[in-house]
């Protein structure tokens, strides 16, 4: 007898319509219709907080990156921007080379706190 009842026992006749049928039983319908109107209500702030923060990384990344470019694209000059001290953002304290006083500084230092 348990031959026969697992014979007439319906199926799914594609994965995909299992999916679907569970997801509906979890999210139901009256969530989908609810959300629209409860982001509204609050004035659509989950919307705008996502639009801000997704703005906010990308700007930071940008600034990365260009900043990685310009190093990059100096560092294939013949003579480097951080070589020397004959730059106009160098100070009178600027050296050549590293000393031990501590009101002097490098061109390489100079030139990275510009």
């Amino acid at each position: 007898m348990a031959k026969e009842e697992e014979a007439g026992r319906p199926t799914w006749s594609r994965q995909t319509e299992f999916t679907l049928a569970g997801i509906g039983c979890a999210v139901g319908l009256g969530n989908v219709w609810r959300f629209p109107y409860l982001c509204y209500r609050s004035g659509g702030g989950v919307g705008m907080a996502t639009v801000a923060i997704s703005f906010i990384m990308c700007t930071y990344y940008n600034i990365i990156i260009t900043w990685a470019l310009y190093y990059m694209f100096s560092s294939f000059r013949s003579e480097l921007l951080w070589e020397n001290c004959n730059n106009t953002w160098n100070t009178p304290n600027c050296t050549d080379r590293v000393t031990n006083s501590s009101s002097s500084s490098t061109a390489s230092q100079q030139f990275f706190k510009f």
